[in-house]
């Protein structure tokens, strides 16, 4: 008796399993049809954006008013804006239910000018290429000779040949403690042509001499600690290739 009753017991849980995956199955279907038929795009917000208008943005975007909000490819809308506005270094975009799309833009700004052959680049800090600088408007930026750009076009992000004086990496890296430590505005020229060392035009008065495979923070540590040493008319070379010091050699 007590066998028949566990037996009819297993029975009913073997048939309550594949019923529950059925019930689970058909809920998740309800979720979906009701998140494609209801939640339609209505309104779409850009913010973060000066450089360029909301609608230069949403046009790029493509996105439509009634399209349903959980079938936009958000990478694709992200990637087309970015691409096709050089200005903008990134993009996020949410939903906001039930019918609001948001758009975060992040702009960038040129920091270098990037010297080609004759033609000069403008660079953002995170090495995206800007645009193309006419005769004449890139002297404000930091001037960037040596160094050549593989395939650029706009909107694209700077590469350099591997077996050039300096890597991508090593360049962002050099203007990133350059910003950190507030002395890119006084460095006007980053000249990397020569094979051992990269030459700093700093302050209108320095070049400053630096291993290309330098921790960058320290020697420039070392340079404002040579600086701050020397009469405001001093001109001359700084040399920071020694391992834990620097000297200078004035100008004759």
């Amino acid at each position: 008796m007590a066998r028949r009753r566990r037996n009819r017991r297993y029975r009913r849980s073997r048939l309550t399993v594949p019923l529950r995956f059925l019930s689970f199955l058909l809920i998740c279907g309800a979720i979906a049809a009701a998140m494609i038929l209801f939640f339609k795009v209505q309104t779409v917000v850009v913010d973060g954006n000066s450089r360029y208008t909301d609608q230069e943005i949403l046009d790029v975007t493509e996105i439509e008013v009634g399209e349903n909000m959980f079938l936009l490819n958000k990478y694709a809308i992200s990637g087309r804006i970015t691409s096709q506005l050089p200005y903008v270094q990134s993009v996020q975009i949410r939903r906001g239910l039930p019918d609001t799309i948001y758009i975060q833009v992040e702009e960038c700004t040129p920091v270098m000018a990037v010297v080609q052959g004759q033609d000069t680049w403008l660079v953002s800090r995170k090495g995206k290429l800007l645009e193309k600088a006419e005769a004449g408007k890139a002297g404000g930026y930091l001037q960037v000779a040596g160094v050549e750009l593989l395939l650029p076009t706009v909107a694209s992000t700077m590469e350099l040949p591997q077996d050039g004086t300096i890597s991508k990496e090593r360049l962002l890296e050099l203007v990133d403690c350059l910003e950190e430590r507030g002395m890119l505005a006084d460095t006007e020229a980053i000249d990397c042509s020569e094979a051992d060392i990269l030459v700093l035009r700093y302050a209108g008065r320095f070049d400053v001499e630096i291993p290309y495979d330098s921790d960058f923070d320290k020697k420039l540590y070392f340079l404002e600690q040579i600086v701050d040493r020397l009469e405001e008319n001093e001109r001359g070379t700084v040399i920071l290739t020694m391992p834990d010091k620097g000297s200078f050699k004035p100008a004759r």
